[in-house]
């Protein structure tokens, strides 16, 4: 196996690690599934030099997920693309000094074991940032270090429950998981956040009194509760419970099908423009005059209402037409695309926001791309995924 201090290149050796605002900081990622992974993709595609600590012989357990003929399931190549990885035992003393050597001169560690795991193996916070006072600790765990269920297994269903996620999404009436794992993807970004906040601290001060490191705490728990702060917020303020179709309401949304059974939604929001854009648009005078619709507040005390009179015009003409209509008087409106549709989709597409990557010996890959872009260091696709083990 290559020395692991080996897998940290020059400049010379690899110039794509020079793309981006955060070329030539170095990261190492302890991760395993999404949070940690999610945020190392994140820095990669900014330009980051990310090496990701596997175990050896397996690696992320992601790697296999539907891998189908590709050398690596999709699922996981979404969640590293960009980095390098090196195959670590951290329960053997080689492994555990291996990683000790690289922190020692990584900016960024980042890892999402349960509180405790990374003390036991020896590589823990305080053993790394002591030795290395500069160096960026960043902890993703589901539940936090304190509190009863500190110590408890976390995935996304869990946090997604617990939080009050999925009372928005599904009735209480039908519980069940739904969506993607929101929770992980959100401890990913607010792990990001974290991390730069914490460079621009150890980086901003007097070169006289030079500044260190820090330790960098995010939770699903806490990360799912910060996106939710406005219902949460509502809820404890008002009577009214929260449900799946309560922002709906309140944003005078609705999602419509045209002729033939084409999905579509128009957002109304708060200027009443957008509710006589609507009625002219749909050829539909008669809904202004009917009190029922007058205010704001009317059209989302009659909510289903008012749905069902959209939904039943929507169904009297093609998608195409509507859309023409609703541009013509500046009505906000999108197709609802499944999945597959969103990459061939002419706004995505004039973005180059889904891109086709060439994987060796296998079918290129829809990629998502980097959302970020910077005008003085534009940050591209750096590298494929890697294979276990590789520079």
């Amino acid at each position: 196996m290559t020395a692991p201090d080996a897998h940290w290149l020059s400049a010379s050796q690899d110039g794509a690690s020079l793309q981006g605002p955060l070329a030539g900081l170095r990261v190492v990622e302890v991760g395993r599934y999404i949070a940690a992974p999610f945020a190392g993709r994140q820095l990669a595609a900014m330009g980051a030099d990310v090496l990701k600590v596997e175990e050896p012989g397996t690696g992320d357990p992601m790697r296999h997920w539907e891998g189908g003929s590709r050398p690596y399931s999709p699922q996981f190549a979404a969640y590293n693309h960009g980095k390098r990885s090196v195959e670590l035992d951290l329960r053997t003393e080689a492994g555990s000094a291996a990683l000790r050597r690289l922190a020692a001169t990584a900016d960024v560690l980042i890892e999402n074991f349960r509180p405790g795991v990374m003390d036991r193996l020896g590589v823990g916070a305080a053993a790394l940032t002591a030795a290395n006072p500069r160096l960026i600790y960043c902890s993703v765990t589901g539940f936090g270090p304190s509190g009863p269920l500190a110590g408890q297994p976390s995935y996304d269903t869990v946090i997604s429950a617990i939080s009050g996620l999925y009372s928005l999404l599904r009735p209480a009436s039908d519980p069940a998981p739904a969506g993607p794992a929101i929770s992980d993807l959100l401890a990913g970004l607010f792990a990001v956040q974290g991390i730069l906040a914490a460079l621009r601290h150890r980086d901003n001060g007097d070169p006289a009194q030079a500044r260190g490191g820090q330790v960098v705490e995010v939770t699903m728990l806490g990360s799912v509760l910060s996106f939710l702060g406005e219902a949460i917020t509502s809820a404890a303020e008002t009577s009214e419970p929260i449900e799946p179709d309560t922002r709906q309401r309140r944003a005078q949304a609705y999602g419509c099908t045209d002729e033939v059974g084409r999905a579509f939604v128009v957002h109304l929001s708060v200027p009443d423009k957008f509710w006589f854009a609507l009625c002219a648009a749909m050829q539909r005078p008669d809904w202004l005059a009917d009190a029922r619709f007058a205010t704001r507040q009317g059209r989302y005390e009659h909510y289903g209402e008012l749905a069902a009179l959209i939904k039943a015009q929507a169904r009297t003409r093609s998608r195409a037409e509507w859309f023409a209509a609703f541009a013509a008087h500046d009505l906000p409106h999108a197709p609802l695309n499944t999945l597959a549709e969103v990459a061939d989709d002419p706004q995505v597409a004039a973005m180059g926001l889904v891109e086709q990557v060439q994987v060796p010996g296998a079918e290129p890959m829809a990629m998502v791309a980097a959302p970020v872009r910077f005008s003085a260091t534009p940050a591209g696709q750096t590298r494929l995924a890697p294979r276990l083990g590789e520079a």
